[in-house]
């Protein structure tokens, strides 16, 4: 532990904390899983984490069935980030053939304005002339931290993204849906 947090286990702390005793119980045992996605499915959700066990329950999907992508609004952002490198990666090399793009209800990033979003980054700690020099450097920074401002619009453009994308084979079927936060309906999102 760090003299930091010498009093009050961090959050890491306690996650290591537990890890260890699953090992020591030898309560996981991954040796059978094939590490491919048994549905040849990916979802790619928000990383809002009333997400972490609903949407697997509420889309019926176990430990291997699916790959999961989580980004912040379930957005496609950069055509070559990290979001769309996974998405190809998962139908490239494990043989995903369809995916699934799941907005949510009550979404954070619903509204959100890169302004406000920095302001909070500097009142975290980031200091201003880095936060100057970020946006200095790359332009794009100021509207790649806005949000969006209809979900279904949102859904519907991340589909677009994956459908058009060049490495993406057309044979892939891709669709959008909105998960109702509350309940776990789904709703599919036209396009």
């Amino acid at each position: 532990m760090t003299a930091s947090n010498a009093a009050t286990p961090s959050s890491i702390d306690e996650v290591l904390a537990h890890n260890r005793r699953v090992v020591e119980n030898a309560e996981i045992d991954g040796s059978a899983m094939a590490g491919r996605p048994i549905k040849h499915l990916a979802v790619i959700s928000c990383m809002d984490t009333r997400l972490t066990r609903m949407l697997p329950h509420a889309l019926g999907l176990a430990d291997g069935d699916a790959v999961i992508i989580k980004a912040a609004g379930a957005t496609i952002v950069d055509p070559y980030g990290e979001v769309m490198r996974s998405v190809l990666v998962a139908v490239g090399e494990l043989g995903v053939t369809e995916i699934m793009v799941v907005g949510h209800t009550n979404c954070g990033t619903h509204g959100m304005r890169a302004a406000s979003l920095l302001e909070a980054l500097r009142k975290s700690g980031v200091a201003q002339e880095r936060v100057d020099e970020a946006l200095a450097t790359d332009p794009r920074a100021a509207t790649v931290l806005n949000g969006f401002s209809r979900l279904e619009t949102e859904v519907a453009a991340s589909v677009e993204k994956i459908r058009t994308h060049p490495l993406v084979p057309p044979s892939v079927s891709v669709r959008g849906f909105v998960i109702n936060i509350e309940t776990g309906a789904l709703t599919e999102v036209a396009g």
